[in-house]
């Protein structure tokens, strides 16, 4: 089955109709900048269906996109119009997160994001593909070079979270991001880097692009967050702040050294030189040592979504290293 899931099934993750008319109104706003052909597209997984925006030239090497938490398909666009040139790209909107995917969110406890991403793989036929994640979704490709190296081919991982203890920006998100009583508009400003004076490593929790910073902002707003990782408990209708706390360990700690060192894949690691989660030359001595095979880059006047940040130069280091 390959149909565009309904709104009614949608519904489920967002707080209402207005929010998810916003976010959806956002999200192809933001798909209209993909200035190549396109297509959607459906993969069948256990989670249900997996939405992809699909472009490029049949026969080239497969590239799939993976967003991070609140993230989707279209934040891709500035790597689906420049990568589709080589590659067929496959830009993919998690299920369980904001998007055109099933809201039917895998569970951060368990196998489950690397077993959707291994059925997505399966249903659509793709040999070996490389893979590209920013945030959560370089975890569940590190994951995946880790656990099902054999499907995969190249790794790039932008800002991945899991690689070491990560400093949790609880000053920028809680005093500025989560404050309730603020509009989506006011919450875009505070999201980008700009609204931060001096911004220096570990100091900023903004974005350089816009529609990211926008994204952030209207899922902060309307979309539950909550749910689709897992720890809001519908009987009591409250947050589960044990899991909550899991949460934070799965995405704040990292993952144990030996099962680091067993990352079989090339791989590539890309951080903004205001990477929120790590210092990052610190990090990159630490996980050459740890994976030999790994090559990392830090980029200037970008943050934690470096390849979003500063698409142009990130774009042309990517293929450099796909090209290998």
């Amino acid at each position: 089955m390959h149909e565009s899931i309904s709104k009614k099934t949608q519904m489920k993750l967002y707080k209402s109709e207005e929010g998810f008319e916003k976010i959806m109104g956002w999200y192809d706003r933001v798909k209209s900048e993909i200035t190549v052909q396109h297509q959607s597209i459906y993969a069948e997984t256990r989670f249900g269906q997996s939405h992809a925006i699909l472009a490029g030239e049949e026969n080239s090497k497969a590239v799939i996109l993976i967003p991070g938490v609140a993230g989707c398909a279209p934040l891709w666009r500035n790597q689906i119009n420049e990568l589709s040139k080589k590659f067929k790209i496959y830009a993919l909107d998690i299920v369980g997160q904001p998007g055109k995917s099933e809201p039917n969110p895998p569970s951060v406890f368990n196998d489950d994001y690397t077993n959707w991403l291994e059925d997505v793989i399966t249903s659509l036929q793709l040999k070996k593909p490389h893979i590209i994640g920013v945030s959560t979704g370089g975890t569940t490709a590190m994951d995946m070079a880790i656990a099902n190296s054999e499907l995969i081919d190249k790794v790039i991982m932008c800002g991945p979270t899991g690689l070491a203890r990560a400093r949790l920006p609880f000053h920028q998100w809680f005093s500025r991001a989560m404050a309730k009583q603020k509009d989506a508009d006011v919450l875009e400003g505070d999201l980008t880097a700009s609204s931060f004076s001096k911004p220096r490593s570990g100091k900023t929790f903004g974005s350089f692009d816009r529609q990211l910073a926008r994204g952030m902002a209207l899922c902060t707003r309307f979309y539950r967050v909550d749910k689709s990782l897992g720890i809001y408990n519908d009987k009591t209708s409250r947050i589960n702040f044990i899991k909550a706390i899991k949460v934070i360990s799965k995405f704040f700690f990292s993952v144990d050294k030996k099962r680091l060192s067993s990352f079989k894949n090339s791989g590539l690691l890309i951080f903004g030189e205001f990477e929120v989660l790590y210092n990052p030359k610190k990090i990159s001595k630490k996980i050459k040592k740890l994976i030999p095979n790994i090559e990392v880059e830090i980029i200037k006047d970008a943050g934690h979504a470096a390849i979003y940040d500063q698409p142009e130069e990130v774009n042309k280091k990517v293929i450099a290293f796909l090209e290998k």
